[in-house]
């Protein structure tokens, strides 16, 4: 094995924890206080990465499930499949079975039971993994939880501490809950935590960096326009929005810190694809110059997730010797672990 990709992977694999921890400590999980991070939260994406992530920290994902449970009227299941489908993140029977469960409470019924019978996996395999990617030891039969097992997963039961706590109405990081809790779970929600972060925007990069309908943006952007709130720009018969200065600045800047919108769910996508990449290659024993060869591989199959500039940074240069690829590659591992937690 190549101890130096065993090394790096650990090493990447406590910064994604350690991010998720913090995100989920700014909306409320216990275990964790909350950072100073003015990056807006997106929770559908957050989810969907960090059941993935989470089958290697049991204690985070139950958390979770237990944050769901006081807070899931927050979730956009709608656009939470609508990021699944675009993104294919690798949680969709843990997905399902979180579903399920949620389903089972009579104010989610509704909300969740389509979402509960979408994804499962066959043959049934054990949920949580150990750092190193061994399946951890878990109930069997009737000692199982029913819910993961019918969507190919074996766990046990659920146990919830109910120590979650609703989102914190003043951190920059909760904008999206917040303003899902005064205008409802619809696309304005994310178009003024997008104005908010920008000087202004074209529909397209709206839709795009939202994970909406193009034209659910057009047509919401023109309604929002007409409140004055909202202005619009035209150049060249290509409009442009934005929001008229200071009219929202007590709610969109709690803090009075400038809030930022970043496209989660194609940046943690990139990382899932690059973590269990390099996970699986972790495992193997290659030669030096085929490992090499995976990972430039790895590094360009990126581009099939990621076009905005989150990733610009990052060495990819097919000319370049094994011991300087080595080097180069444990520098991209850190660009993007600073990228996950930067320093406030």
């Amino acid at each position: 094995m190549n101890d130096w990709l065993i090394k790096s992977k650990d090493k990447f694999q406590e910064h994604i924890l350690d991010f998720l921890w913090q995100q989920w400590g700014a909306l409320g999980v216990a275990g964790v206080s909350s950072s100073n991070d003015t990056r807006i939260i997106d929770p559908e994406a957050l989810l969907l990465f960090s059941l993935s992530a989470c089958r290697y920290d049991p204690r985070l994902f139950d958390e979770i499930i237990d944050w769901l449970f006081l807070n899931g009227q927050f979730i956009n299941v709608q656009r939470l499949q609508q990021i699944q489908k675009k993104y294919n993140f690798c949680s969709g029977p843990q997905l399902s079975a979180i579903a399920e469960l949620l389903a089972s409470q009579s104010r989610y019924r509704l909300k969740w039971s389509g979402l509960s019978k979408k994804f499962y996996q066959e043959p049934v395999k054990p949920l949580f993994l150990g750092r190193d990617g061994a399946p951890l030891p878990c109930p069997s039969g009737e000692n199982a939880n029913i819910e993961f097992m019918r969507h190919g997963l074996r766990r046990g039961e659920v146990k919830l501490r109910g120590k979650s706590q609703f989102f914190d109405s003043h951190n920059p990081a909760c904008l999206l809950l917040r303003l899902r809790a005064l205008l409802g779970i619809n696309a304005r929600a994310e178009i003024f935590c997008l104005l908010a972060s920008l000087k202004e925007v074209h529909p397209t990069e709206a839709a795009r960096k939202t994970a909406y309908y193009q034209k659910t943006i057009q047509t919401t952007l023109v309604e929002m326009a007409q409140s004055g709130v909202v202005q619009a720009r035209t150049s060249r018969k290509v409009k442009f929005y934005k929001l008229k200065p200071d009219m929202l600045d007590t709610l969109l800047k709690s803090t009075g810190e400038s809030v930022q919108w970043i496209n989660w769910p194609e940046f943690l996508k990139t990382v899932e694809v690059i973590w269990l990449k390099v996970s699986e290659l972790s495992t193997m024993t290659l030669d030096a110059l085929l490992l090499t060869s995976e990972l430039q591989k790895l590094m360009h199959s990126i581009c099939e997730y990621n076009t905005g500039d989150d990733f610009e940074a990052l060495i990819i240069d097919n000319c370049i010797s094994v011991d300087e690829f080595k080097k180069a590659f444990k520098e991209n591992l850190s660009l993007i672990s600073a990228r996950l937690i930067p320093e406030i």
